[in-house]
């Protein structure tokens, strides 16, 4: 009888350790989703930044940037900040190619800033285009380093 006893009374800590694991391993998952969930928000707020920049490729000088021009400086203003969040908020100390890649995209957008400062006018349209052509070279690289794929998985397919 007391063997059967304990033996009842083991099985019900197993079975209620198991339950409480469940439910803690759970919230693990959702807490990390929910970081996942904000990144991927935080880089889609940046790529929309960052192609408001792509449009800069149909001027032909920067004198003709001149009338959007405060659009431009609120992107890169925007895209600055979004970037050194990237680079503060979601850190992963453990992987250092991903620290790479996330000073570059902060160095890159910093540089386009810079730029749009800078009084020197006469190669700033393509030094922008070039920033943000390694603003775009760098989420690339660093998407194929996490095995992120975005866009359609084959050629002329919808997603």
């Amino acid at each position: 009888m007391l063997l059967r006893k304990a033996f009842f009374e083991n099985m019900v800590v197993v079975l209620l350790c198991t339950v409480f694991m469940v439910f803690i391993g759970m919230g693990l998952v959702k807490g990390e989703e929910k970081e996942k969930s904000e990144l991927a928000e935080l880089m889609g707020k940046i790529d929309a930044y960052s192609k408001v920049l792509d449009r800069l490729a149909t001027y032909f000088s920067f004198d003709e940037v001149e009338k959007d021009q405060r659009i431009y400086d609120d992107a890169t203003a925007n895209l600055v900040a979004l970037c050194k969040t990237a680079t503060t908020k979601f850190a992963r100390p453990d992987d250092n190619k991903y620290q790479e890649f996330n000073q570059a995209m902060l160095m890159a957008s910093e540089n386009i800033a810079a730029v749009f400062k800078d009084a020197n006018k006469s190669n700033s349209l393509e030094d922008v285009l070039w920033q943000t052509g390694q603003l775009r070279q760098t989420c690339a690289a660093c998407h194929k380093h996490l095995d992120i794929h975005i866009g359609p998985d084959k050629p002329g397919e919808k997603k």
